[in-house]
């Protein structure tokens, strides 16, 4: 689907950057790709913390592997 969007030019930069694409609408792709898988996980690990979901590991182990500086 096509859509326009306004994104400052830097952040367009260093969202290429980021990415190592060269082609803007492959590097905005793979940013959106990378925000629901990063999403996706979230609720994954939220729902395993509230006993939602049966997983082996504890608590402390899932905390302990959980990065906050996100």
């Amino acid at each position: 689907m096509r859509i326009t969007v306004d994104i400052d030019a830097a952040e367009l930069s260093r969202l290429q950057k980021l990415t190592g694409k060269k082609k803007k609408s492959t590097a905005v792709h793979a940013a959106v790709e990378e925000y629901l898988r990063r999403r996706k996980v979230e609720e994954i690990v939220r729902a395993v913390r509230e006993g939602r979901v049966d997983y082996g590991a504890t608590n402390e182990e899932l905390e302990a592997s959980w990065d906050d500086t996100r």
